[in-house]
């Protein structure tokens, strides 16, 4: 009678397994990205865009998209690609939940006083007799807030996400950015977005290329 034994995982392995699937649960929140990358260019595009073609009320309309459908790439991204191998919770610090709220609250500060001032200049009534794109601008400075507390958890997917909510409140208005300070402010932000998330993303095929490997010594050491 003979019996055999299964040898134990190698703990430094197990070690950068834990290590490995904590990087991998940032990009549920607070890695972007290819989802940071996408919103930089889709700021350029809309900032550029407004600045140097004519547009009409439909196709500001269609301009004003950006954002949602920034949102919807992003939400796909981690689902179908950056957590492909299963969904995983990230478990964030103090210190990043504080960020997250300040952030919020600076924004729902910023967003408070544009609607204030809209109801201040027009009341509440001439507020909604506004033509619909006017309207626009205050519904999308009303939800900002609620969009950056749900889903821009990164530094770079905030960057990205006010930008393009700023100029989708603008552009809808009729109006847009020019190529002044504010104007070279976001670009410069845009830019520093995509910079961010192509580091992300180099972090995150070096992150694939490292559990591929920690995975293919336990089964080794299991066989």
């Amino acid at each position: 009678m003979t019996s055999t034994t299964t040898p134990l995982p190698n703990l430094g392995d197990l070690d950068q397994l834990q290590q490995l699937t904590e990087r991998y649960a940032r990009y549920r929140n607070s890695a972007g990205g290819l989802s940071s990358v996408l919103g930089g260019l889709l700021s350029l595009v809309m900032f550029f865009t407004a600045l140097l073609v004519p547009l009409a009320t439909v196709e500001r309309s269609v301009l004003a998209l950006a954002p949602l459908l920034w949102l919807l790439s992003k939400e796909a991204l981690r689902r179908f690609y950056y957590q492909r191998s299963g969904a995983v919770g990230e478990k964030l610090s103090a210190s990043q939940h504080r960020q997250h709220l300040w952030l919020t609250l600076f924004v729902a500060a910023v967003s408070i006083a544009i609607v204030a001032a809209g109801l201040w200049k027009f009341g509440v009534g001439g507020l909604l007799a506004l033509p619909w794109p006017k309207q626009s601008y205050f519904l999308i400075a009303a939800l900002m807030p609620l969009i950056v507390w749900r889903w821009l958890w990164s530094s770079s997917d905030f960057i990205a996400g006010v930008c393009l909510m700023c100029q989708a409140a603008v552009i809808i208005a009729g109006s847009n950015y020019r190529l002044d300070f504010l104007g070279v402010y976001l670009i410069a932000m845009a830019l520093l977005c995509m910079f961010y998330g192509v580091r992300e993303h180099r972090d995150y095929l070096n992150l694939r290329s490292e559990l591929h490997q920690v995975r293919q010594r336990l089964q080794g050491n299991a066989a």
